[in-house]
């Protein structure tokens, strides 16, 4: 194949890619309801769905249990408090996943910051309806400099954001670092980061503008912890 070729195969790939997001929930938000409904939620963070070994998970990131917990939540565990936990879409009202064990839940592991591993993940109770992607994980490194994409839902917003950026490295505990714009981007935490063929490599997890280099510097959770867990 020739390098014309693989160029126009990449472009095709990528505009593929954009119009399944305009068309498909790409994103979701985690509506969160506990016993007592005074600690109810219902955007405590984004997320999506992800097929891994031909079975649905839901994720987002672990980090939204600041957001989405009883005063008596100390760690990776709701106890006895929770009601529901589904990842809902903005866009089509109808479209909601109902999630059941929470498979990394451990109540020995103290609800801190930065957490370890920014992922939660969901089992998925009965049929997930149409229209709502399912990422599947990137078998390859990403290249320093290629181009990655982040979605989420910022907060008190109707519509989801796709923002753009390219890989800059790896954090000192082996998480994505991304240069993407300046903004503000609360409440996409949990949102998937894809590459430009919409496989996924991350987690939207922190993100911090450095006044040194004058750039915003996203650095979401990598694959490892979400496989770590999964291949236990």
């Amino acid at each position: 194949m020739t390098k014309h070729s693989l160029q126009l195969l990449s472009l095709i790939s990528f505009f593929t890619f954009s119009m399944t997001f305009a068309q498909i929930d790409s994103v979701l938000v985690s509506n969160v309801k506990f016993k007592n409904s005074k600690f109810d939620n219902a955007h405590a963070g984004s997320g999506f769905l992800l097929r891994y070994d031909n079975k649905v998970y839901a994720c987002t990131a672990k980090h939204v249990l600041f957001f989405a917990k009883t005063d008596s939540m100390k760690t990776i565990s709701f106890g006895n408090d929770l009601k529901s936990w589904s990842f809902t879409s903005k866009k089509n009202k109808a479209n909601s996943i109902s999630t059941g064990t929470l498979i990394n839940e451990n109540p020995k592991e103290l609800l801190a910051m930065p957490p370890k591993g920014d992922w939660l993940i969901f089992e998925v109770v009965g049929a997930i309806p149409k229209g709502i992607a399912i990422y599947n994980l990137r078998k390859k490194a990403l290249k320093i400099g290629e181009k990655v994409s982040f979605f989420g839902y910022p907060y008190k917003s109707e519509v989801p954001v796709r923002i753009e950026g390219k890989f800059i490295g790896l954090t000192k505990d082996k998480n994505l670092r991304l240069d993407v714009p300046k903004g503000t981007y609360n409440g996409c935490s949990g949102g998937p980061v894809t590459d430009n063929q919409g496989n996924l490599v991350g987690l939207v997890s922190m993100g911090y503008f450095n006044k040194k280099e004058n750039k915003m510097i996203f650095e979401p959770a990598s694959l490892d912890y979400f496989k770590a867990v999964m291949n236990q």
